[in-house]
């Protein structure tokens, strides 16, 4: 008996550090399981960003990313798994330089991506580590630091990013990432709404950037809390559809 208050303490302290007990990868898959988990891994849909209509197709790790423009002879760019580019219009190939292929294929990769999150966390490439837990807004959130090996890693493997993933929900109310391309620079983005369907759960964001384009994305968070970073866009992916059902 006189183990028993002991047995009570030690449940109470596993109990109470149990979610920071939790490692970058267990994060990371209670969270896709938030955003629809195994529905992730064989999917075909569109949606429209802009003056784009975009399409996925996704067999595990083997995907085929497209953008059609909305135009009267709409030019239609494909970006497939291996890195190959292509361009059509009219159904006839287009001629690229290897220059702009490489400019197309990047701002493809760069719609679905971001359209992808969290999904994209488990690329082979990824390199996971937790920080500090961080209170954002009177709420508590993971802190996940993420950056790319250059094997598999594109050609913005230097980008960094950070996630602030809710300690509750497992769902990202937020993430920054700061990048070399173009001169370089740090965006911070929060979520606007969450779009459920078809088991899934998608976001729409508010996109931020700081004053300054070296300013360390861990000081965002209490930037943002603030009201001092600068509202540049808003990324809203509308109609999201599904090609095909999934349970093929």
């Amino acid at each position: 008996m006189k183990l028993f208050p002991i047995l009570i303490l030690t449940f109470f302290i596993q109990t109470c550090s149990a979610p920071n007990s939790l490692s970058p990868q267990q994060i990371i898959d209670k969270c896709i399981a938030y955003y629809g988990g195994n529905q992730w891994e064989k999917l075909h849909l569109g949606f429209t960003f802009r003056n784009h209509q975009y399409t996925l197709y996704r067999n595990s790790n083997k995907f085929i990313y497209t953008r059609t423009s909305i135009t009267e002879n709409p030019i239609v760019d494909s970006l497939f798994f291996t890195g190959t580019f292509k361009r059509y219009q009219e159904g006839l190939p287009l001629k690229v330089s290897d220059s702009m292929k490489k400019v197309y294929a990047a701002s493809v990769n760069s719609v679905l991506y971001f359209f992808q999150i969290p999904k994209v966390l488990n690329d082979p490439a990824v390199i996971k580590e937790r920080l500090e837990d961080a209170e954002i807004m009177g709420k508590n959130y993971h802190t996940l630091r993420i950056t790319f090996g250059k094997e598999g890693g594109g050609s913005d493997f230097e980008d960094e990013f950070r996630y602030w993933i809710n300690t509750h929900s497992f769902a990202i109310d937020y993430f920054a990432y700061s990048y070399q391309t173009d001169g370089g620079g740090t965006r911070f983005r929060s979520v606007k709404d969450r779009v459920a369907k078809y088991d899934m759960q998608f976001q729409n964001y508010l996109n931020y950037q700081p004053l300054s384009k070296n300013t360390p994305l861990d000081s965002l968070p209490y930037l943002f809390s603030n009201g001092d970073l600068l509202l540049v866009s808003e990324i809203v992916n509308e109609n999201i559809r599904q090609l095909y059902s999934q349970k093929q």
